[in-house]
């Protein structure tokens, strides 16, 4: 449930260590990192309990997650996030607790965590190549998120298009849950991509001892790249909303041509109706009713009728859609 790692950066040499010894190992000038399952709320109180952490902290991380935090302590810093993550085609986000002290970094998670996974797959390369300080996780913590946040925003923009290609075929009022759905995902992920912007903002605009200067301006181009995710989102928002308006347009034009053959029939049919009433009347003097040729008049006039009747309509282009 829990890994630590511990850095050298003057002789580049990192490794695994005890969790229990984060604090002891940062003490002689190492900086560690301490990844943390809190899924067992004991366990996790008991390990963290070397950090003599202020109690607000604990009850937040554990009890009352919320995403998007940073709050500035004497001891160290607590940033909390969220994470995004696509179960069964789904968008689902993880809570992320991270917290910055003197020479350490700790992140506390329950699960697995998608981004938290690659920076562990990741983090020897930096390390080896780049890394002068703590930084170097700082920023690749906030690099995988944002990478998770891509995967996300393609997921969802992946489903605007499905949609949008559905709806010239033969759907029905089930298009309204799916956009419903989609439309859902959309605000989540832009709350939540708005929320850890703030969190990156305050990282990378506030001073501090726990994150290094050097790391700032880098996550200040972080800050600007979570804007335009959000930008992003706004847009899709925007051609769903479209999409939504284009397929009730399409389904009022084919009611349109419906209601336009049936206005079509009631024309025609009409008159026919008026002669068959006058002419279905029980009284017994009616001056056409010994006609010797009244059933082959009724049926010319009918015919003369709904000629002229489409012949006018056609001329006029009424039966054009």
């Amino acid at each position: 449930m829990a890994m630590a790692i511990q850095f050298d950066f003057e002789k580049r040499i990192e490794g695994p260590i005890a969790p229990e010894e984060v604090l002891a190992v940062s003490a002689t000038g190492k900086s560690c990192w301490l990844d943390l399952d809190v899924s067992n709320p004991e366990e996790a109180r008991r390990l963290l309990a070397q950090f003599n952490l202020r109690g607000t902290v604990l009850e937040e991380v554990l009890n009352n997650p919320v995403g998007g935090r940073y709050d500035a302590y004497d001891n160290c810093l607590h940033v909390a996030v969220s994470a995004p993550g696509l179960v069964d085609g789904k968008l689902v986000f993880a809570h992320v607790d991270v917290i910055l002290g003197e020479r350490y970094i700790i992140t506390l998670h329950r699960g697995h965590v998608h981004f938290l996974d690659q920076v562990r797959k990741s983090y020897q390369h930096f390390f080896q190549k780049f890394a002068r300080s703590l930084g170097f996780i700082i920023f690749d913590l906030w690099d995988k998120l944002i990478s998770d946040y891509r995967t996300a925003l393609r997921a969802v923009e992946n489903e605007v298009e499905r949609i949008q290609s559905s709806i010239l075929g033969d759907v029905d009022d089930s298009i309204f849950n799916q956009v419903a759905g989609v439309m859902q995902n959309l605000l989540h992920l832009r709350k939540n991509i708005l929320a850890d912007r703030e969190a990156l903002h305050g990282l990378a605009v506030h001073r501090s001892s726990f994150v290094p200067e050097s790391t700032q301006p880098f996550l200040l181009n972080l800050v600007g790249t979570l804007e335009r995710l959000g930008a992003d989102l706004t847009v899709e928002r925007e051609i769903l909303a479209e999409t939504l308006n284009l397929y009730l347009g399409i389904v009022s034009h084919r009611t349109n041509r419906v209601v336009n053959r049936l206005t079509v029939l009631s024309v025609i049919f009409l008159p026919l109706t008026f002669l068959c009433g006058v002419y279905g009347m029980n009284f017994e003097t009616l001056p056409e009713f010994k006609w010797h040729y009244g059933y082959e008049y009724f049926w010319t006039l009918v015919i003369v009728i709904a000629g002229s009747l489409l012949a006018l309509m056609k001329y006029k282009r009424w039966l054009e859609v």
